[in-house]
């Protein structure tokens, strides 16, 4: 699964190198991947960041191993490790800096920079602009662009499982999901449920002990027990604070959400690891 994992996020690397990985129809905001401009080192770009009708100063610099990215004389710094040298023929250990219109709604474009490290821990970071202010700085680590929604400003991420879902490792090993967020103005909100990908769903998990899966993520009102030994499958992860629940389908095609907590739901042998 290890294997699997670096050819999955090799996939989606490469091709990001020439630009290709985010070419959709820019006429459908639904599943957009499409973006504005990829920054080039040390060019500046002349864009209307916060929608006040004047062009904000753009600008990607490399200083040694730093790279920066400064914007109307305010600088952030976005690797200190920038070396694309290493690995000429790929964007591994790479960082690409991307100008999105993420939310027509909010009147303002966004600074995606996507962090692609040679051990697989990549980062998005979500960046806004007003004038010499930045509004919003917000980073997701184990997690790349996948698609977005400019009608409403909503982001999948393709995560990993060392992201903000990290907690699940400890009671159904590792997982690849597809987690929401919303950004609308310079404010970013965290959606609750992330989607498993189709790998992780169609995977038989077996119960480590007696569970009980719940009709909701309330966890007042029982669906039905899943007896230690028999199979299931996860479909999605609900994280709000320190709730947590998965939503499963049992041997039986019922559906139902068991509770997390620190302890293993299923047999070690038949989790995913790659970690």
């Amino acid at each position: 699964m290890k294997m699997l994992k670096k050819f999955s996020v090799l996939l989606l690397t490469i091709p990001m190198a020439f630009g290709s990985i985010f070419a959709g129809n820019t006429n459908n905001s639904y599943a957009q991947t499409s973006y504005k401009k990829q920054l080039a080192l040390e060019k500046t770009y002349k864009y209307d960041l916060d929608g006040d009708g004047d062009k904000d100063s753009i600008k990607l610099h490399r200083k040694g191993s730093k790279l920066y990215l400064i914007v109307n004389g305010v600088t952030k710094k976005l690797d200190s490790y920038y070396n694309p040298e290493n690995n000429p023929n790929m964007v591994l250990d790479n960082c690409i800096v991307r100008i999105y219109d993420l939310n027509k709604k909010d009147k303002s474009l966004d600074i995606v920079s996507m962090k692609m490290a040679e051990d697989n821990y990549n980062t998005t970071r979500i960046l806004k602009f007003k004038n010499k202010t930045c509004k919003l700085d917000k980073s997701y680590f184990d997690a790349t662009l996948k698609s977005y929604d400019s009608s409403n400003g909503m982001i999948t991420l393709e995560e990993y499982d060392a992201g903000r879902y990290t907690e699940f490792v400890k009671a159904i090993g590792c997982f690849c999901i597809y987690d929401k967020v919303k950004v609308n103005v310079y404010n970013i909100y965290n959606q609750y449920t992330a989607n498993v990908v189709k790998f992780n769903k169609q995977h038989k998990y077996i119960a480590a002990k007696k569970l009980t899966a719940y009709t909701g993520t309330s966890g007042s009102k029982k669906a039905f027990t899943i007896n230690k030994g028999s199979k299931s499958y996860i479909y999605e992860l609900y994280q709000n604070g320190s709730k947590r629940y998965i939503k499963v389908k049992n041997s039986s095609g019922k559906y139902g959400y068991v509770k997390v907590g620190t302890s293993m739901l299923f047999t070690n042998s038949s989790c995913l690891w790659w970690r």
